[in-house]
């Protein structure tokens, strides 16, 4: 018996912790939720007898390039809302838009009341991770991320198997059978000359036999 390793290396997603830089200031780390704040990026000042042409946030990410983000969000009151990944040009470009009228450059974007959806980091920086509805969303909003990275499995087994020698000492066995006596010449050679020696002795027998019934015809 001999000891046979095998070894395999396969790719896998290893669960890494999601770490914010910036977050809403009322977002429940526990549970993922927040309320959508009101923030006026137009150029005339809130108040409350004025109306909002826009109500955001946002989150604060430096992320590694190639991971993977699962991200899923709902909204309390079912309301659809904007979710954008922006990258600092694109958020820095976002903040200087008249309530965003013609802001048309993102990562990713959804529009839902409700939505999952998977992001892989183009490349390692910083990112925002921004809600934004045109109307007042009441309740809370909620945000569950994972992140994953990809990491290589090794994976090690051991275990006994006859040796080379021991399975080919079997297969000459098997060979030396009557159905394959022919696979090796000098077996083949053995079987034909006993099959020679049986075909002689059978004729020396029907030679007497034909010499026995000659004779008894003559003495009659």
């Amino acid at each position: 018996m001999v000891t046979v390793t095998s070894t395999l290396l396969s790719t896998v997603l290893a669960p890494q912790i999601v770490h914010y830089d910036l977050t809403p200031s009322d977002f429940n780390n526990k549970t993922g939720t927040f309320t959508l704040g009101y923030s006026d990026i137009g150029t005339t000042p809130y108040y409350p007898e004025n109306s909002l042409c826009l109500m955001y946030d946002y989150f604060l990410l430096n992320a590694t390039a190639a991971y993977e983000f699962r991200i899923h969000f709902d909204t309390q009151q079912n309301l659809p809302v904007g979710f954008f990944i922006l990258n600092m040009d694109q958020f820095n470009h976002f903040n200087h838009t008249n309530c965003a009228k013609g802001f048309s450059d993102w990562e990713l974007r959804v529009v839902a009341p409700a939505s999952d959806l998977v992001w892989v980091v183009p490349q390692q920086g910083e990112y925002a991770l921004l809600f934004l509805a045109t109307q007042f969303v009441g309740g809370y909003v909620r945000l569950i991320v994972q992140a994953f990275s990809q990491a290589t499995q090794i994976s090690t087994s051991a275990y006994l198997s006859t040796s080379i020698i021991e399975i080919l000492s079997q297969q000459t066995l098997f060979s030396t059978l009557p159905s394959t006596v022919q696979a090796t010449g000098q077996t083949a050679t053995g079987y034909s000359a006993l099959i020679d020696g049986v075909v002689i002795v059978a004729v020396a027998l029907l030679a007497v036999g034909v010499i026995l019934r000659m004779k008894k015809s003559h003495t009659r």
